[in-house]
């Protein structure tokens, strides 16, 4: 017995010490979790503190550069009009400035301290811009602004704001992220809670305190609960709610014992009274309920909740229950999400069914999976007969096998498809339609479906084929008047010389014989007969210079020596009218490298014309020489004192066969080619001419010529060569990113792979700087504000002259079934993968040469290298259509001559794989083979600009080249 008691002893002993360490072990769980729990609290109220300190300081720095921009504003506005309203706004904003800066100064002293300096640099600057103006009058005021001060200083502003609000940005980011941990915290508090009233309930019995403790416990996993919780009596007042249910309620300090429910969510009483009394009066529970509201504190606002009720206290024995107890959820949130994504899919599905084109989906093989309405309103066929490959029955016969093979291609290569072919409308006329196709790719790289778009350009194709049939008319009408006046030059001037040197020789004889009344008569026809070849002598240049055969001839030259035989020249016809020729040449004008002849006449004609509309007064010829190294320019103006223009005769000033009006052609005379040839030889030698003048005082004209002409390529027959684009420009990238920190990445990339960068930081200026700068490519990201990257695309393809432009997506949305349907040459995935985008840009770097020659004979390839180089092409060589695909990825050439017979890959091969390339569908491409060819083989060679035997001339080749590849610069300007 001893020894059973000693063993009973031992096992309570053993029981007590468990029940002792369980409750230690309680306790302290009970502690940690408060403790976090607490913790947790005063984060958050401190998160919250900064957070609304942050957004204080974003607000006061948005107020502060409005409030400095609008003083940039009104200085502006002043300056440029003079009109003291512009200064309402200026002093507004310099009066709100000092506010908005002890606010920001208020908010963050040292980081807003290089602001407050700038600011205060920027408000003194514009009041020294509108004390300029005031002072010195309006160029002082424009100097000021033109200065760029003003300008480096607010963009100095701007970087600074920025740079506060992107630091309190990451504040709040990083509070955001403090509040994520917090909760995961409140978890773990609320399991611990949990495990502490577990461990505390076990020992109940023993220890009353331990009792309360758990009590305690409960309440505070009820407080602290995410989702809110409520005990009701039977008359649905109020026992407990914890702090979730009160915070859903918007009044959480009202919220009290013993009030009724609807007292605190009194939105949702029409809704749940009734289920509630089903559950107090039937003990039924009701599980997740939705409801929603209005909200208490915004009306225009409605919220959404989730909530459960169950009888509390009901027995077996049908007794009452005791009250209600309620769960709630407030689901707003997810709610929002599930209609945002709604609204989502239905503005795509209204943007398919308003598009002009026809948008459509197939399977991983290209086949109709399910119906295509689009299509089958487009085709007039019925969903069952365009079901898998049925559609190819809308295509034209002679296109069927070609768009089998394209998408037999796409398939197996995983590629965008991009063709045209003719479709069979509903009412039986075929269209031709631009198809453009794209994949959808899976993760593990697999097809999952294709999204496509067929366009109508019908009409485009009509408007090309008229576009055409116009341009060659109108080359051969030029041409023809090209003919007409070379052949009549010599026709001419041959009578004329023969007037001229007979009156000469008439003149001496009658002077011999004594006759000197005859020398007068003799005198106007000699005199008559020069003004007539001097008009040929205009008409044939003007014809020339038209035509581009107008050739140039650079030498060096003294330019104080030229003028000084140009003014000796014209001294006599100055003096005529009881003028004086003042010349100012001055020292250090020095040499230069041009077409003296071409410039002497632009000197005859501005002197000569001046002397004519000025009588007894001035006509100066200043000389000046500006600029160093390679932009150094001579500055020619001759300035005279006669009878000057109206803005209305200066608008037509320069126009052949024009004056400035019928009375100045009858009181004056000449023809009006005067100027308009000075102005076209002053293009022609690099340079150009303008003209000032106040009517009844006199005009100013200012010729600025290179110091050194840039030289002039010219084909055998005279004509200018089609110049390339300078390679900086052919080489421009275009970066439009709203991202400072992607722009600066991808210009850096893309400088080191040799290109020229551009960048925008948004879709507005992007469109702008595309229209002025035409680049190679462009980048475009599509998150942006205001304008996004999709808008910004479909802009670009409806813009005829950037719609050849290769656009590469470079974004965070995966979608290149999207991206290819509405265009885009490509897609690279952010983060960029730069070993992806460096693959892709590689496609649009320029060619080694103008001509690509595709032949695997290498006497045709030196022939045709021989004769193009003479005419001034460079050339690039490929011996098959492999080798010349090489080549064209490298970089894209201005035309292509392609032979058909060729080992690997033949000519029609490689014209086909050509096409599908991105950005190589417009590249002139002439056949030039010695193979017969057919009716079937000019059908595959329907992408071939030309087709031409081998029997044909070279010179008829360069020809067809000419026509092809036309002059980039208009001789007009």
């Amino acid at each position: 017995m001893p020894d059973a008691a000693r063993v009973r002893d031992t096992k309570d002993a053993g029981s007590w010490d468990r029940l002792r360490a369980t409750s230690w072990l309680a306790g302290g769980v009970l502690i940690a979790s408060l403790a976090i729990a607490a913790w947790g609290y005063l984060r958050d109220r401190q998160f919250d503190a900064s957070t609304r300190h942050d957004n204080r300081l974003i607000i006061a720095t948005e107020r502060l550069l409005s409030s400095l921009k609008d003083v940039e504003t009104g200085q502006r506005g002043f300056i440029i009009t003079g009109k003291d309203e512009y200064l309402e706004p200026y002093r507004s904003g310099l009066a709100a400035v000092p506010a908005d800066l002890a606010t920001v100064s208020a908010l963050d002293g040292v980081g807003a301290q290089p602001l407050s300096d700038l600011v205060r640099n920027r408000s003194f600057e514009a009041a020294q811009g509108i004390d300029a103006y005031r002072i010195d009058g309006p160029a002082a005021g424009a100097a000021h602004i033109q200065a760029g001060v003003g300008k480096s200083l607010m963009d100095r502003v701007r970087l600074q704001v920025a740079a506060l609000q992107k630091a309190a940005d990451e504040r709040i980011a990083s509070a955001q992220r403090g509040r994520d941990t917090d909760d995961l915290l409140r978890v773990a508090s609320a399991v611990g809670l949990l495990l502490a009233f577990a461990g505390l309930g076990s020992v109940a019995v023993q220890r009353r305190r331990e009792h309360r403790a758990g009590q305690a416990l409960l309440e505070g996993v009820l407080e602290n609960a995410p989702i809110g919780l409520g005990f009701l009596d039977r008359s649905l007042r109020i026992r407990h709610i914890n702090g979730a249910l009160a915070k859903m309620s918007e009044r959480a300090l009202s919220a009290t014992p013993g009030m009724s429910i609807w007292e605190v969510i009194p939105q949702l009483r029409d809704t749940l009274e009734a289920k509630l009394g089903q559950v107090v009066e039937g003990g039924r529970s009701l599980a997740n309920v939705e409801v929603e509201a209005a909200s208490n504190l915004r009306q225009d606002q409605t919220r959404h909740f989730q909530a459960s009720f169950y009888p509390l206290g009901r027995t077996d024995r049908g007794e009452a229950n005791d009250g209600v107890g309620m769960v709630i959820a407030d689901v707003t949130g997810r709610k929002r999400a599930e209609r945002s994504t709604k609204e989502g899919e239905e503005r795509f599905r209204t943007l398919v069914q308003a598009s002009a084109a026809i948008i459509w989906t197939a399977d991983a093989t290209g086949a109709f999976a399910r119906a295509q309405p689009n299509w089958n309103r487009f085709t007039g066929q019925t969903a069952e007969e365009a079901m898998g490959w049925g559609r190819l029955a809308c295509v034209h016969p002679d296109d069927v096998e070609d768009t089998r093979a394209a998408w037999r291609a796409a398939v197996a290569t995983l590629q965008p498809i991009a063709l045209e072919h003719r479709i069979r409308r509903h009412d039986g006329e075929w269209r031709y339609m631009a198809l453009s196709a794209a994949p959808v790719i899976e993760d593990d790289g697999t097809i999952r479906e294709w999204v496509a778009s067929h366009t109508d350009i019908s009409d485009r194709r009509e408007a090309e084929l008229m576009l055409s049939a116009a341009k060659d008319a109108a080359e051969s009408a030029n041409q023809a008047k090209s003919s007409f006046l070379a052949n009549m030059s010599h026709e001419l001037r041959t009578p004329l010389s023969a007037v001229i040197g007979y009156s000469e020789m008439m003149e001496e004889e009658v002077e011999d014989l004594g006759e000197t009344g005859l020398l007068t008569d003799l005198g106007k026809i000699k005199s008559n007969a020069r003004h007539l070849l001097s008009l040929i002598n205009d008409v044939l240049d003007l014809s020339k210079i038209e035509a581009n055969r107008m050739d140039t001839f650079a030498e060096d030259v003294q330019v104080a020596t030229l003028v000084e035989e140009a003014a000796g020249t014209v001294g006599a016809l100055v003096a005529q009218k009881g003028n004086v020729l003042v010349v100012d040449v001055a020292p250090g004008a020095g040499a230069m490298h041009t077409d003296v002849v071409k410039l002497r006449q632009c000197l005859f004609n501005l002197l000569s014309n001046a002397s004519k509309f000025t009588e007894n007064g001035r006509v100066t010829l200043q000389v000046r020489r500006e600029g160093e190294m390679d932009a150094t320019v001579l500055v020619f103006r001759v300035v005279d004192t006669g009878i000057g223009m109206t803005e209305e005769q200066l608008g037509r000033l320069f126009q052949r066969f024009a004056q400035a009006d019928e009375t100045t052609t009858r009181k004056f005379g000449g023809t009006g080619l005067g100027l308009a040839i000075t102005k076209a030889f002053s293009r022609l030698l690099g340079g150009d001419i303008t003209v000032e003048s106040t009517y009844g005082e006199g005009t100013t004209f200012t010729l600025r010529l290179p110091a050194y002409m840039p030289e002039q390529q010219t084909y055998e027959d005279g004509s200018a060569v089609p110049g390339r684009e300078h390679q900086e420009d052919r080489q421009t990238v275009l970066v439009i990113d709203d991202d400072p920190a992607q722009l600066e990445l991808m210009v850096k990339f893309l400088e080191r792979q040799d290109f020229n960068v551009r960048t925008a930081s948004n879709g507005q200026s992007g469109l702008e700087i595309a229209r002025m700068v035409k680049p190679r490519a462009i980048t475009l990201d599509v998150m942006m504000p205001h304008v996004d990257g999709w808008a910004v695309l479909t802009a670009l393809k409806a813009d005829p002259e950037l719609a050849k432009i290769p656009v590469i997506m470079v974004t965070f949305n995966n979608d290149n079934g999207l991206s290819a349907t509405l265009g885009a040459a490509d897609h690279v995935d952010k983060p960029v993968r730069w070993d992806k985008l460096k693959s892709v840009m590689e496609r649009f770097r320029d060619a080694e040469g103008d001509v690509l020659v595709v032949d695997d004979d290498p006497s045709v390839r030196e022939r045709l290298r021989t004769t193009l180089e003479r005419q001034g092409w460079s050339v690039v060589e490929a011996v098959n259509g492999q080798d010349a695909l090489i080549k064209v990825l490298h970089g894209p050439p201005r035309a292509i001559l392609l032979d058909l017979n060729m080992p690997l890959m033949d000519g029609f091969a490689f014209l086909h794989s050509l096409r599908e390339k991105p950005g190589c569908a417009d590249i002139p491409v002439i056949v030039f083979s010695a193979r017969d060819i057919s009716a079937a083989d000019r059908r595959r060679l329907h992408d071939a600009d030309r087709i031409m035997g081998k029997t044909t001339s070279l010179r008829d080749v360069t020809a067809e080249l000419r026509v092809l590849v036309p002059t980039g610069e208009d001789p007009e300007g």
